[in-house]
């Protein structure tokens, strides 16, 4: 698949997605004749079934200042964004619950700025998703705060091997997103101005699948993002350069319309 694929043996890590400029990400899933090119490339597939259905949690926290800025139709506006995105490539996500706490510690993503400069309240946090993420393993828990790390979008966690159920890494799976990102908000009540058409959490949700940046492995001869469809592109792209091309020597110009980028949702 051009823009959405799945992989299931990637190393575990966290994905923190900065500021984005680009171009707007293509919703036709339409797959280009350069994609079918390059999906006959030698790599190892994986047996996975024609569909699946995945279960949904969504988390909004706010800050009181903002108790009521995300309100219940931009909630279902992003959710409509995601159901949808994954629906083209026969993912079927179904909304198992949504609730909202408002508190400025859980609002603020655990980073305050107390006079001496940020502090992140770990322990805290820790506690938070221990108290409040939904469902098991193959469940999605997407969290959305109010106020979020200046200057980022999310991250998410990487699927891993879980032997306790109980442990803290079961716990931290799941994906932390800038609500600012969700369809809706202006410039002027926080959103950003090139990112907020709510793809924020159609990527974070790809790193959960376990799809990696569509930038891995640069123009090497390695499998790059484990995805054969995906051209290679030797670092992040910006902005909307559609005939953007860094690594000439391969076949494919850059997937700049690829979820798993970093170009934006509008421009």
């Amino acid at each position: 698949m051009a823009s959405l694929g799945l992989v299931s043996a990637l190393p575990h890590a966290e994905q923190l997605a900065p500021i984005r400029r680009g171009c707007q990400v293509s919703n036709d899933g339409v797959i280009s004749d350069t994609a079918f090119q390059l999906s006959d490339k030698t790599i190892r597939r994986q047996n996975y079934p024609s569909n699946f259905t995945v279960d949904v949690n969504f988390h909004i926290a706010s800050t009181e200042a903002q108790s009521d800025l995300v309100t219940d139709e931009i909630v279902d506006a992003q959710w409509k964004v995601l159901h949808d995105t994954y629906a083209k490539y026969n993912i079927n996500l179904r909304l198992n619950s949504t609730e909202r706490v408002v508190d400025n510690l859980t609002g603020s993503a655990f980073l305050i700025n107390e006079g001496n400069g940020w502090e992140y309240h770990e322990e805290e946090y820790n506690a938070y998703l221990k108290a409040t993420r939904k469902g098991g393993y193959d469940a999605m828990n997407l969290y959305f705060y109010s106020s979020y790390s200046p200057g980022a979008t999310g991250r998410c966690q990487f699927p891993t091997v879980i032997t306790d159920p109980d442990s803290l890494t079961f716990y931290l799976d799941s994906c932390q997103i800038s609500a600012m990102t969700m369809p809706g908000f202006t410039v002027d009540q926080g959103g950003f101005e090139e990112w907020n058409q709510g793809h924020i959490a159609v990527h974070e949700a790809g790193h959960w699948f376990g799809l990696n940046h569509t930038f891995a492995g640069g123009c090497s001869d390695n499998p790059g993002d484990f995805v054969a469809d995906t051209p290679a592109q030797r670092w992040e792209v910006y902005g909307c350069p559609t005939d953007s091309d860094t690594c000439p020597d391969l076949a494919g110009l850059d997937p700049v319309h690829n979820f798993m980028g970093y170009t934006a949702d509008a421009w």
